[in-house]
C-alpha cells in the first residue's frame, strides 16, 4: 500500500480517517444524537493538527540527503560515464570537479523542489481538515437539527 500512496503517505492517510469520520458521525448524528457531528468535527480537527505536525516529509528528505551523501560518489562516476560516452573528448580534472559539483548542486535543488510543493500540499490539507473540523464541531448538531426539521 505504501508504494500506491508514497510519500503522500500522511494525507492520504489523515483523509481516509476524517472521510470515514464524518461519514461515521453524520449516520449516527442522523440516527441517534446530532452531538456526534460535533465530535466527529473534533476527531476531524485532531487528524488536521495531526497531520500539520507530522515531520513526515523532513524524515524523508534527511533519509534521501543520507542517501545521496553515502552514494555520491557512485551517483556522479555514473553521470560522468554517461557524459563523457557522449564525447568524443574525455575531461580533464578541472571539468571532473566542476561537473561533480553542477551534480551535487542539481541534486539538492530538485529535491528541495519535490519536497517544497508536497509540503505546500500537506500545510492546505492541514488547514483544510481543522476548519471543516471546527465547523462541525461548533454547528454540526445544529446542521443535523436544521436538516431534519426540513426533512419532516
Amino acid at each position: 500500500m505504501y508504494k500506491f500512496i508514497g510519500r503522500h503517505a500522511p494525507v492520504v492517510i489523515a483523509l481516509v480517517f476524517s472521510s470515514f469520520v464524518l461519514i461515521a458521525g453524520a449516520w449516527l448524528a442522523w440516527q441517534c444524537n446530532p452531538a456526534w457531528l460535533n465530535r466527529a468535527g473534533a476527531l476531524i480537527i485532531i487528524a488536521g493538527v495531526l497531520l500539520g505536525a507530522s515531520r513526515f516529509y523532513e524524515w524523508v528528505q534527511q533519509k534521501i540527503a543520507d542517501f545521496v551523501q553515502a552514494n555520491y560518489d557512485s551517483i556522479a562516476n555514473d553521470a560522468l560515464t554517461v557524459i563523457e560516452a557522449e564525447r568524443t573528448k574525455p575531461f580533464d580534472e578541472a571539468d571532473h570537479l566542476r561537473i561533480r559539483t553542477s551534480i551535487k548542486e542539481e541534486l539538492h535543488k530538485d529535491f528541495g523542489e519535490i519536497f517544497a510543493e508536497d509540503k505546500t500540499r500537506l500545510k492546505k490539507w492541514e488547514i483544510y481538515l481543522i476548519v471543516i473540523g471546527t465547523f462541525l464541531n461548533g454547528f454540526g448538531d445544529y446542521l443535523v437539527s436544521i436538516l431534519k426539521a426540513h426533512g419532516t
